[in-house]
């Protein structure tokens, strides 16, 4: 072994000048008995193991108190981070610690109207700070006047019109929580502006299409992806233009539909048809509403564009209470959705640049007193989107996961 001594900075030796180099080698090993020669094969083999990936069982616990928003980004770090973001035990997980959240989306087209941009409410920490709509860049434009419903983290997007404003029979599904698309098997009828609703795990989709002798209905079963036909009376058509209908909800297990002279409700269990017209009050003011606790909610312009409420088992609408003031929408151009409990309402408002057009969000909490009054209370208001020409608003969706 060969060993060199320090030196000075001037290049003197700083060892003792008296001794040979095979004494002064001999004191420096009886100063250091325990200095041996370590065997680098040795020293690595006595070290605990590199883990290669981080353990799913760790991902899951962290991920389990993520906001699912962030979903779709954290799937793209690694297949271990997808594969858990895909796993039902996720999400069991969260529903234990009490963890799951609603997501909002929506779909605004923008002139010519024949295409439509799936967008996400994305919500900056602390909440309510700043709310914005943001586009989700990953997935292709949809088609305009499509009916949608949503499944868990599922969203099925059915119908519409095309690139070339063609009525379409196409269907898709967007899983939301890694925003991706794939085609399912077409319908046997091409639609516009159907009605479409998930009861007992099955989507109905009525309408869209001029009525003929069969195919009016179709029944979509998800689990096997099948379509199927379902006979319905010859007395219930719409009376728009193509067979489209203005909206539908569900309440008390039936599909309540509404163009813009009628209303129907159909229980597909005994596929029964109701007219639900002037004998029940139900009017032509619910285009725009939707369905918390089965209660019906929707703006009514006929009193300064106040919310009202529907009750199906009383037969009569009611103001919601409160000292709430809903922005000067442009009545249509919104929608409405249960977020969480919560009423919310996207639309947009004239702006005063250029003409141009803002796109507000408002969150109503609501609260059930004695008497059976609902009051509302202002938890949010603020434009989610800026200065933008004639946004037409499709939906709304909330997504619990």
């Amino acid at each position: 072994m060969v060993f060199i001594s320090e030196t000075s900075d001037d290049g003197s030796n700083v060892g003792d000048p008296t001794k040979n180099p095979q004494q002064e080698q001999e004191d420096n090993q009886n100063e250091n008995p325990q200095q041996v020669e370590e065997n680098p094969q040795e020293v690595e083999e006595n070290l605990p193991p590199i883990p290669q990936e981080v353990p799913e069982e760790l991902i899951e616990s962290t991920v389990a108190l993520v906001r699912s928003c962030h979903y779709p980004s954290l799937s793209l770090l690694s297949k271990a981070f997808r594969r858990v973001i895909s796993s039902p035990g996720l999400y069991h997980s969260r529903l234990l610690l009490g963890l799951t959240d609603p997501v909002l989306y929506a779909l605004i087209g923008f002139s010519p109207y024949n295409t439509t941009r799936l967008y996400i409410l994305n919500r900056n920490i602390p909440r309510n700070i700043s709310l914005r709509l943001s586009l989700i860049g990953s997935l292709p434009p949809l088609n305009h006047g499509s009916a949608v419903v949503t499944i868990g983290y599922d969203m099925y997007v059915i119908g519409g019109h095309n690139h070339q404003y063609k009525p379409t029979s196409d269907v898709f599904i967007i899983d939301l929580r890694f925003h991706t698309r794939i085609s399912l098997p077409g319908m046997k009828r091409r639609r516009v502006n159907a009605a479409a609703e998930v009861i007992d795990g099955r989507i109905y989709v009525i309408g869209g299409c001029a009525k003929l002798n069969d195919h009016w209905i179709e029944v979509f079963d998800i689990e096997n992806r099948t379509w199927s036909t379902v006979p319905d009376p010859d007395h219930n058509n719409s009376s728009l233009r193509g067979g489209g209908f203005l909206t539908c909800v569900v309440m008390q297990e039936m599909i309540c539909i509404l163009d813009t002279l009628f209303g129907f409700s159909y229980e597909p269990r005994q596929g029964l048809w109701q007219s639900i017209g002037l004998e029940t009050q139900l009017n032509l003011h619910w285009k725009v509403s939707c369905v918390i606790e089965d209660l019906l909610y929707c703006i009514d312009p006929r009193l300064g564009h106040r919310i009202v409420v529907y009750d199906l088992n009383e037969l009569v609408w009611r103001p919601v209470m409160g000292a709430y003031v809903l922005p000067d929408f442009c009545y249509n151009q919104c929608k409405m959705a249960n977020f969480g409990g919560k009423l919310v309402i996207l639309g947009s408002v004239k702006s005063s640049l250029h003409g141009l057009e803002d796109v507000w969000y408002l969150e109503i909490a609501l609260e059930k007193r004695q008497g059976g009054e609902i009051w509302g209370k202002v938890d949010s208001l603020e434009i989610v989107l800026r200065s933008v020409n004639s946004p037409s608003i499709d939906l709304l969706r909330s997504v619990t996961f």
